[in-house]
């Protein structure tokens, strides 16, 4: 088989094609400060594109410039000299989207004291509580969707049956994961409380 050699070349946005079964995913925080990161800084880290145009890296980065009205922009690209094989395409696909390293905490808080972390979906907090994990056995969630029987709340469940609605609905209620169950491994979900939620209702009036 011939080997890969790749170079760089423009297309327009609009003309990439992404990849059905592209396995990452945003937040609607994280997709936020995305598009605000290609408004400041422009397009810095280029897709990657198979031979037929289907987006092997790049898929948050294209929807993002779209949504900014960038869609017929001509953007650098890397392409390869032939088409991938379905196997070479998902391994790149799958390293691509799973290479990172790990936040030094320490580093963090001492020279990143500036920058919202939160923004980026780093949370000094939850790194804390992953540490404490190894110690602490009983974990007592923030907003406890089981309830207790002498408990006196209610909870009230939006279903969003695809992820740009979830994403729209996390931005609109600035949802932000929480613990919420009661259990040794304690489950995430987004959660607003009552009050957060009816000043957010008057507010939008």
């Amino acid at each position: 088989m011939e080997k890969l050699v790749w170079s760089t070349q423009q297309r327009k946005v609009v003309d990439l094609l992404p990849y059905e079964y592209n396995p990452r995913k945003m937040t609607a925080q994280q997709s936020k400060k995305l598009r605000e990161s290609l408004e400041k800084f422009g397009l810095v880290e280029i897709p990657v594109i198979n031979y037929d145009g289907i987006l092997l890296a790049g898929h948050q980065r294209c929807k993002a410039l779209v949504q900014l009205g960038r869609g017929d922009d001509l953007i650098d690209v890397r392409v390869p000299n032939r088409q991938l094989t379905d196997q070479e395409f998902k391994e790149y696909n799958i390293a691509s989207n799973a290479i990172s390293g790990d936040w030094v905490d320490d580093i963090l808080r001492e020279h990143f004291a500036d920058v919202d972390l939160n923004d980026f979906g780093i949370s000094l907090a939850e790194m804390e509580e992953l540490h404490e994990k190894a110690t602490a056995k009983e974990q007592v969630p923030e907003m406890p969707i089981v309830a207790k029987f002498s408990e006196k709340y209610d909870a009230f469940v939006i279903v969003a049956t695809n992820e740009i609605d979830a994403n729209h609905i996390a931005e609109l209620l600035q949802c932000e994961k929480e613990k919420s169950y009661k259990s040794e491994t304690m489950g995430m979900t987004r959660v607003v409380s009552a009050a957060k939620f009816i000043e957010l209702w008057k507010a939008s009036k």
